[in-house]
């Protein structure tokens, strides 16, 4: 008879013990669930953010004033709305695909574009360091010498 007793105060105490524990795995499980979808979600934000486009061309992009037209010929060095939009600090890519590619080009300790046969009585462009650092543009474009 002591036997019983015993048993049942140990099946108590077990179930008792064993509750918070079941509860606890149960909370646990929940959080590893959650952590997991969460991961999930977020490898699938880093693959779509990772992926690189299948062809790469070089895009131009002008940065300008919004108060000035924007380029309606790139590529032509005779459309006057080009030649106000050359800053000082475009690089090679960025005047070429602005103005086109120029008749004649000297180089040294600067180099000079020049898109006529006039030289330096015509329009040209002075660089430093493959950057524009100064300009002439075509007769009758104001505020661009």
């Amino acid at each position: 008879m002591k036997i019983l007793p015993l048993m049942s105060a140990a099946l108590v105490a077990c179930s008792v013990i064993a509750t918070p524990a079941f509860a606890s795995d149960k909370q646990l499980q929940l959080q590893v669930d959650a952590l997991t979808e969460r991961l999930s979600e977020l490898e699938q934000r880093l693959d779509s953010l990772e992926k690189k486009p299948t062809t790469v061309t070089r895009t131009t992009i002008i940065k300008t004033d919004n108060a000035l037209p924007a380029p309606t010929n790139p590529g032509d060095w005779q459309d006057t709305t080009n030649w106000i939009h050359i800053k000082v600090g475009m690089d090679y890519q960025d005047v070429r695909d602005l103005l086109g590619e120029p008749l004649k080009v000297r180089r040294g300790s600067s180099e000079f574009w020049y898109y006529t046969d006039k030289k330096f009585d015509g329009p040209h462009l002075k660089f430093l360091f493959k950057k524009v650092n100064a300009w002439k543009a075509p007769e009758g474009i104001a505020g661009t010498d």
